[in-house]
């Protein structure tokens, strides 16, 4: 992968509020669409549906760009929920849109930014949005379609689930999020929000916006991580390039499809890296059990699950319903990371429409570092 050359990012609600926005998506309950939370799901979409994410339409793609895990986009900032804010940098950067509002999401049913895109349009600039109409979301989405009617579209049918959740804002910013734009989701989940100001990846999220919108085909030729065409080689390269530590939180966790997610974490252990891995709580279908417990065997490797299922979540404890991976992190610093919607199952990787990112910037990456290390306080090892 290239690395980028640094640009200053947003850090603030002030700044954000003076900058476009881009993608961002996240569920709740099963990720895949399995059950009725906010949540996600148990394989691989999240959401509040009541059908796994992990299995369905879409080609069985498992084709890479070449990233090699070892370098990343650095022009990225990240935001961690819960932080007590309520989404409202989300809700600024759309209100201080000044050209265009592009919005991929699972699922949605916040106020602020159901009105903020509303807005937006009214304002004249160019807003349109794709919601998830497969069946186990499209009820839960239908007040926001009908919000958007004339700039809005269902997804594409050739996905099990559009489990995306990206906003592009003025073509110059995309926020790649795990998070849906739910309103229980910004204090009771953990969720991460990489808002992505390198110009390169904000125009290949709005080229497969462009042509998702359109039900078209997308080759994906830059940097981003996209479901369901190189997610699964690009992460498997991300946790291959690991020399020292490999930290994942993740929703759900069971691709054990040969050379899969689950292969490459074991190989990793089996190299001598150390590794910790936590999922979300809640009952485990025997895929998951079944990945859990080869990771846990594994020389070196750490498996936690929390306590807290879908719907339970507090700012003090929260759902796990983030996706992440670190990589050789040593005092405070990260080599490389990865943030998006993509939960590790092979439904997610193969049959979604997902997209996230590859970071590089150490103070970036920190910040989830530190929320990852409270989410295995607060879990308990298996």
């Amino acid at each position: 992968m290239k690395l980028r050359s640094t640009i200053p990012v947003i850090a603030s609600l002030a700044v954000a509020i003076t900058m476009p926005a881009a993608c961002s998506s996240t569920s709740a309950a099963v990720a895949d669409g399995s059950n009725t939370s906010d949540d996600g799901g148990a394989n691989g979409g999240d959401g509040n549906g009541s059908a796994s994410n992990d299995g369905g339409a879409g080609s069985d793609s498992n084709t890479g760009n070449g990233n090699d895990g070892s370098t990343g986009s650095v022009n990225v900032s990240i935001l961690v929920y819960p932080n007590g804010n309520r989404a409202a940098e989300l809700i600024a950067a759309l209100n201080g849109a000044k050209t265009s509002v592009y919005m991929t999401m699972y699922e949605i049913d916040d106020s602020g930014v159901i009105d903020a895109i509303t807005s937006a349009k009214a304002r004249g600039l160019d807003v349109k949005v794709i919601l998830d109409g497969s069946t186990t979301t499209k009820s839960n989405n239908q007040s926001a379609y009908n919000s958007f009617s004339g700039y809005v579209t269902w997804s594409n049918p050739a996905f099990t689930y559009t489990h995306e959740k990206c906003v592009m804002i003025d073509h110059t910013q995309a926020w790649i999020m795990t998070a849906n734009a739910e309103s229980s989701v910004p204090e009771d989940n953990r969720e991460y929000l990489a808002i992505d100001n390198d110009l390169a990846d904000v125009t290949e999220a709005e080229a497969m916006f462009k042509a998702d919108y359109a039900s078209q085909s997308f080759s994906p030729a830059g940097a981003l991580v996209v479901a369901n065409s190189n997610a699964r080689p690009d992460l498997v390269n991300l946790i291959n390039s690991a020399q020292k530590s490999l930290d994942i939180e993740d929703e759900e966790f069971s691709d054990n499809n040969s050379n899969g997610i689950t292969d490459a974490v074991v190989a990793a252990a089996g190299r001598g890296i150390t590794v910790r891995l936590v999922v979300a709580g809640g009952s485990a279908d025997s895929t998951q059990t079944t990945a859990l417990n080869d990771v846990k065997h594994a020389p070196g490797a750490s498996v936690y699950v929390s306590s807290v299922a879908s719907g339970n979540g507090s700012p003090s404890n929260p759902y796990i319903h983030a996706k992440a991976i670190l990589v050789d992190c040593a005092m405070g610093t990260c080599k490389s990371g990865f943030v998006g919607s993509e939960n590790m199952t092979t439904g997610s990787l193969l049959y979604n429409r997902e997209v996230g990112v590859i970071i590089s910037d150490a103070t970036q990456l920190a910040k989830v570092q530190s929320a990852m290390n409270t989410d295995f306080s607060n879990a308990t090892k298996q």
